[in-house]
């Protein structure tokens, strides 16, 4: 699948569910909540990256079996739909503190991982993804066999 098509599946993907959400490339797949913003970024996606986000899917809910990248996109719009200011403050705490475990060599790539996935913000988020999942099969069933065919 061409860096394009993808970039046109995202963007298809937010305006069905929100025609203000804004679609550009950045360094990575991530959302900018201020703006309404989604950043793409089409590298191949870090294993461990999929891992500990497919580990948190499964718990939430062991019946999603969709595209990691389409579950990805997902959660970055949802944090559009449930990201609150509340969460700052502790993200970026839990952030610094995550990143200075790490450094440290004090936990591994999968743990900083599996515990940056559980933060408040990017579980509610997983949550969204998860549950407009399962409230949409046929959408998903429709994008997911797209991205998996190219």
């Amino acid at each position: 699948m061409t860096n394009l098509t993808k970039f046109i599946i995202v963007k298809y993907i937010t305006k069905k569910l929100d025609s203000t959400i804004k679609v550009k490339y950045g360094k990575s797949l991530q959302c900018d909540t201020d703006n309404r913003t989604i950043y793409v970024n089409f590298k191949k996606q870090n294993d461990i990256d999929n891992q500990t986000f497919m580990e948190l899917v499964k718990e939430l809910n062991p019946n999603c079996n969709y595209n990691p990248l389409l579950l990805g996109i997902l959660h970055e719009i949802g944090h559009c739909f449930t990201w609150l200011e509340d969460f700052e403050e502790d993200y970026n705490r839990d952030i610094e503190l995550l990143s200075k475990l790490y450094q440290n060599e004090l936990i591994s790539d999968v743990d900083y991982n599996r515990l940056y996935v559980r933060l408040e913000g990017e579980q509610v988020a997983t949550q969204w993804a998860v549950d407009f999942a399962e409230q949409n099969p046929t959408f998903m069933n429709k994008l997911d066999k797209i991205i998996r065919e190219q």
